[in-house]
């Protein structure tokens, strides 16, 4: 599980859906619901798309499995060292509205937990045995999230 966050995120948008079918509580937000929603999701792909093109850019992997052979610090990654991540949790939390399903919602927060408290720190203790000193000093400038 703690290998694949496009899967787990696939998993998620499914058990959302599955969510609305069989819990039909609404927001009742209507057209501002899913306009809102669309939008999250937007802006969560072109997140995932332009932290993910920074590491093609830069010939490093993408890969949560594998470890990295360059430290990408620019463009968004001075603002957050995790935006694919975060451009997964603004496409988690965009459906529910988008469906108008309040019990998605519980989605999102499935997600960050498994991201924050399992995934992010494999990763960063792989990270700092390859970067060292170097992303101590980027991991002490630049937040997990926002």
């Amino acid at each position: 599980m703690n290998r694949y966050p496009l899967l787990i995120m696939a998993v998620l948008l499914g058990l959302c859906w599955s969510f609305s079918w069989l819990f039909t509580l609404h927001y009742g937000l209507g057209l501002y619901g899913r306009v809102t929603g669309l939008l999250a999701i937007s802006a969560g792909i072109l997140l995932l798309s332009i932290a993910a093109g920074l590491f093609i850019a830069r010939k490093t992997t993408v890969m949560p499995t594998r470890a990295p052979n360059k430290l990408v610090t620019e463009g968004i990654y001075r603002v957050t060292r995790n935006p694919m991540y975060l451009g997964m949790l603004l496409i988690l939390s965009g459906f529910p509205l988008m469906i108008d399903a309040i019990i998605g919602l519980i989605c999102p927060l499935i997600f960050f937990l498994i991201m924050d408290r399992i995934m992010i720190p494999r990763e960063e203790q792989v990270v700092e045995g390859v970067f060292g000193k170097d992303y101590l000093e980027y991991k002490s400038k630049t937040r997990r999230w926002i």
